[in-house]
This record gives C-alpha cells, structure tokens and sequence, in this order.
C-alpha cells in the first residue's frame, strides 16, 4: 500500500483519508507486548520435590511485589494463576513467545536438575520441552536458575493446548519461584 504525502494547505477529506491509510498500514504491523508474573507463596513457603519425581509442577500466584507488564492494547494475559497454567488460546498460528523462568533452589546432595516446559496439554498432540539443565556437585541453598526460550503457535495442539513449568531430579530440593518473563510477538 502507497501512503500520499499531506501537502501544505491540503484540508478535509483528503488528509483524513491519508491519515487514516497510513494508521491501517500501522495496525497490520508485528505487536510486541508482555507480563512479568512474579510469585509471592513460594517465597513463604516453597514448593517440596521428593527424590525421584517427575511430576513436580511449578506454581506461580502473579501476587509478587515486581509482577508488572507492558500491554498497552489489553491483550489478554497468557499465565492463569488459578489453574497455574498458560492458556495460549488467544494467540494465532504463527504467534511466538519468549519466556524466562526464574526460580531459586536448595538441594540436599549433589543433583541433576530439569525444566521442562509441557506443551497441548490435554490434546493428543501432547509434548514436552526440556529448557535446562543444570548439575549440582555438593548440597548448597539459594542457588537461582534461570532460563530463556522461545515457543511458536505452529499447531492447533500447542495453540489451543494448556502449558506449565515443571522440574525434574532424582534427588529431594526445595523451589522458590520468583517469576516468569513472557513477551508475545503477535504477526
């Protein structure tokens, strides 16, 4: 699309009309926006992994003293913290999103430790995604983790699916999440 050029002394219609073409072409632009959920509960009482677990979900109440967003068109907000779960069902195919997990731990012993991020939960097109992995040598307390992915709408399975953090460790540790990080990239 051709956008005119507003002439000196052009009046009326006619710039309206320029006007509104170059705010359509504006509108069919990438929007960026994005949340920073940050968890208080945790903080007062972490999340307990038993030793061997697979199945030890993260949780994430957004009530943290720096949860903050930039959404400046009311986008809706992707995290539920009622279900503790992303719902991407907003999105359009071909939408991305970046996320950063953020959480701290205290491990007993030396471990391996996973984040995985589960995808189309609740279709048959479910799947997983490992986004760190870190080895501890000896026990230590308050040691952050930290990790930065990206995702995309390229199914209706992970579109319309729900998604959640979880971790992974032979081995016993206490959670405290501080929060995740998401940005949408809407095309």
């Amino acid at each position: 699309m051709t956008i005119a050029n507003i002439n000196d002394g052009e009046l009326g219609s006619s710039v309206r009309g320029k006007l509104n073409a170059t705010k359509d072409l504006a509108e069919k632009c990438t929007q960026t926006y994005w949340f920073d959920a940050n968890d208080a509960a945790t903080s007062i009482t972490p999340i307990t992994h038993g030793a061997g677990s697979t199945t030890t979900f993260l949780t994430n109440d957004g009530a943290g003293p720096s949860t903050t967003s930039y959404n400046p068109d009311s986008k809706t907000a992707l995290w539920n913290t009622s279900t503790n779960k992303f719902d991407f069902t907003s999105l359009k195919h071909g939408d991305t999103v970046e996320l950063r997990i953020d959480i701290r731990i205290a491990n007993a012993a030396a471990q391996e430790i996973n984040l995985v991020i589960d995808l189309a939960e609740g279709t048959s097109g479910a799947y997983s995604l490992n986004v760190n992995h870190t080895y501890f040598k000896t026990a230590s307390s308050g040691d952050q983790i930290t990790a930065m992915f990206r995702i995309y709408m390229g199914d209706e399975d992970t579109r319309t699916g729900s998604a959640r953090f979880r971790l992974t460790s032979i081995a016993a540790t206490t959670i405290v999440v501080n929060g995740w990080f998401y940005q949408i990239t809407d095309v």
